[in-house]
Parts: structure tokens; sequence; C-alpha cells
């Protein structure tokens, strides 16, 4: 509990006035009044939830600042240390803020939820309320309360309470629709009546059929589903994880008042409870991942030459995307001897990242990196070494990696490429 000096003056109100003026109670009122007033200050100064909020900022070269979240900005962000110094981080170096768990007001639990909010970036919301009235739509739940732009949400799922999270009807909806959808629930399963969703209160759903205004019973309602042109929804790049569920923004700003997602857009302005932040990804956004995208060329010859000619066989020894495992936190890119592969970089792309270590066969392997043809890297790979590469791409349009075999053509074993990004 936070407490803060009331400089309120106790003077009598009718009430205590009445029990002042009974012989022997005055004093008794006066300090059971004097309590009331304490009581009322004390409710009105609660704690802030958001105050010394622990993240920990992982920045582009690989290293993490760890302290209190001060301030996200449009250029930066500032962290606070033990002592009070201030950090500034700018955004373009920092790839993820990531609320720390192990310390007192960390994220809470997952929670089902009553409601969830399907929105229109295909991420989701959980709550236990949902209204709408005009522009602007709200969600109570275990990030307290989130007003979005009805907009964003592209459809509301009521569960009964205590049953299983279920999206049947979702996943029954046609596939084009020609007005929005109410979902009414039936004893054997449930029914879509076309219509157009006008309000949402605690009490009603209602819509317009026909040119007529007709209230229905939430209680009846398991749902609704909105009319959205799929082609003009616009998608954040960066990813917000809040208690309840994530959203995706272009912009996204903090301080202890308050989380603002895409504060510059009218139509897509979401706000957030400070303390209900878990984790911001602004690296997913920015980034092209390799083992994800089809080489632009790729040449495949495996140590058996001419036979890499049979229909098949060679392609079997291409590049694979592989997931993490008990030796590698994340997944990665599996290259065998002897391939060349290039990717375009996308523009305004800054850096590759990626670690190289050698992942099976016999002999060290030589790889090979180039920017437009300009070889910026090259290591022979073998043992249990892990050899971290980060390259400067700027301005580069293509990325090559060659992995070829050992010194004088000798027998060379495949080459593990962990999250081989290019970022923006």
């Amino acid at each position: 509990m936070s407490i803060r000096r009331c400089d309120a003056v106790w003077e009598p109100g009718p009430t205590c006035a009445g029990l002042a003026g009974i012989e022997g109670l005055g004093r008794v009122a006066a300090h059971a009044c004097r309590m009331l007033v304490v009581a009322a200050c004390l409710v009105a100064a609660p704690v802030s939830a958001a105050e010394g909020v622990a993240v920990r900022v992982e920045i582009d070269d690989g290293t993490a600042e760890e302290g209190r979240l001060v301030e996200i900005g449009a250029e930066s962000l500032q962290v606070a240390d033990a002592g009070g110094a201030t950090r500034s981080i700018p955004l373009e170096r920092v790839r993820t803020v990531e609320r720390r768990v192990d310390l007192p007001g960390g994220p809470s639990a997952a929670a089902e939820g009553r409601v969830r909010v399907v929105l229109t970036d295909a991420t989701s919301l959980a709550g236990d309320d949902f209204a709408w009235s005009g522009p602007t739509a709200t969600l109570d739940g275990p990030a307290g309360r989130v007003e979005l732009p009805l907009a964003r949400v592209r459809a509301v799922e009521w569960r009964a309470e205590g049953a299983a999270a279920s999206a049947s009807w979702l996943d029954a909806v046609p596939e084009k629709i020609a007005s929005d959808l109410v979902v009414v629930g039936k004893p054997d399963g449930f029914e879509f009546v076309e219509c157009a969703i006008s309000t949402i209160s605690p009490d009603t759903v209602t819509v317009v059929l026909d040119d007529e205004t007709i209230p229905v019973k939430r209680s009846k309602v398991v749902g609704l589903r909105w009319l959205r042109a799929d082609a003009v929804v616009p998608v954040g790049r960066t990813t917000v994880e809040i208690d309840g569920g994530s959203l995706r923004a272009d912009a996204v700003a903090w301080t202890t008042a308050g989380l603002v997602l895409d504060g510059g857009a009218a139509d897509r302005k979401t706000l957030v409870g400070a303390a209900a932040l878990k984790r911001i990804d602004y690296a997913a956004g920015r980034t092209t991942l390799l083992s994800g995208v089809a080489p632009e060329r790729l040449d495949v010859e495996p140590f058996f030459g001419a036979l890499a000619r049979i229909e098949g066989l060679a392609a079997a020894f291409a590049p694979r995307p592989v997931v993490a495992d008990a030796r590698h936190e994340k997944p990665g890119l599996v290259v065998r001897p002897r391939t060349v592969a290039v990717w375009r970089i996308p523009p305004g792309s800054r850096r590759f990242r990626t670690a190289v270590s050698h992942a099976a066969g016999a002999g060290p392997a030589l790889v090979t990196i180039t920017v437009d043809d300009r070889r910026a890297f090259e290591q022979a790979v073998s043992g249990a070494e892990t050899v971290p590469v980060m390259l400067d791409v700027s301005g580069g349009r293509r990325l090559g990696i060659t992995v070829d075999f050992g010194p004088a053509g000798a027998m060379a074993g495949a080459v593990r490429f962990e999250e081989p990004a290019i970022e923006q």
C-alpha cells in the first residue's frame, strides 16, 4: 500500500456533530471521524501498479540491459538502474523488452476469461466483459481496461462460465460474408443471423435488421463476427504482449500513465494499463529469417558430383530449416557442402546476424558469406565451436552464403546457421 500525507483538517460534519453533542462521546466521535478521514486518504492514494516495473531489454549486439522501465518514446526508451541512473537506448537497437517475472508484480498468469476478442491482425485478447458504443470498444480483464477502436475487432466470442475454450463457430463462418453476423446459441449448436451490429451493452446486443432496431439479450448470444475488408486491414510490425493476450502495432509508447499503441492513428489507437505490459518484440517486424525465405539462387553439388543430376537427389541435400533442440536454443538452417545460396536483401536492412556451428559429419567445412559478391566473412568451421557472425549489409542488394568442402576437397560435415536473420 502506498501512503501519502493527507492535509485534510477534521471538522465535525452533520453526523459527527450530532455525536459530539452527546456528553462523553465528543472525543470518541472525533477520533472515529478522524479515522474515516485517514481511511479516505488511503483510498484516494492507490498504488500505481506500473511503478517500479522491472524489465530486461535485449539489444542488437547480443547484450541486455536490466532495470526499471521509465519511458518508451518515439525514438528511444529509458531504463533506470538500482541507483536511479537512467540509460537511453535507441529503439532501432532494441530487439525485445520483456517484463521480468522473477520479481514481485510480474505478469499474471494467462487467464481464459469469459470473453475472447479476435482482432483484425489475427491476435486475440481474453477478458471478462466486452462493450461497445460509438467508435471505441472496451475489454475488461487481466490487463485492466483495454480501449480500442471497433475497427480493430474482427470477432467476439462469449463462453459460459466454466466452459472450455471453443472457437467452433468461428471455424464455421463462411469464407465470404455479406454482413455482420450475430451468433445465437442453440441447445444443439448455434445459428448465424445476418444483420448490422449497432451497440453492445452489459445486457444486450443491439442490431439492425431490415431497417428495424432489435435488442437481443446477451445471454442468448455466443459470438459476433464483423464484416471486414481483409485487403485494407493494417497489420503492425511490432508484437506487443499484455496480460490476457497480444496485439500488433507500428508505434508503441509507454509511461507509468499507460501503454499507447498507434497513438497517431485514430482508427487504430489503443490504450492499455501500464502494468499490463509483458513483452514487446521489435525485432520480429524488422527481421527476415533466411530459414523462412526461399533463396533467389540456389546451387547444390553434393560430394557424389555427377549423381546430383539425378532428379530429387540434390534436393535432399538442399538447405533445410531445423527447430531448436537440447544443444541449440534457437531454430536454424542446416546447409551441406557444397551449397551456394543467394538471398535478396530487403531495402533498409542494416545487418546480418547469425552463429555458425558444425552440425554433423566429419571434417571442417569452409563457410563464406558475401554481400554483393564482396567477401565479408570466411572461416573453416569444425568441432564444437560456435562462431558468431554480425555483418553490415547497409546498402547491399544480395547476401550470398557458400558452404564448401574442406582443404583439398576433403569430406566435410553440414553447417548450422542459428537463426540467420537480416535486420532492418
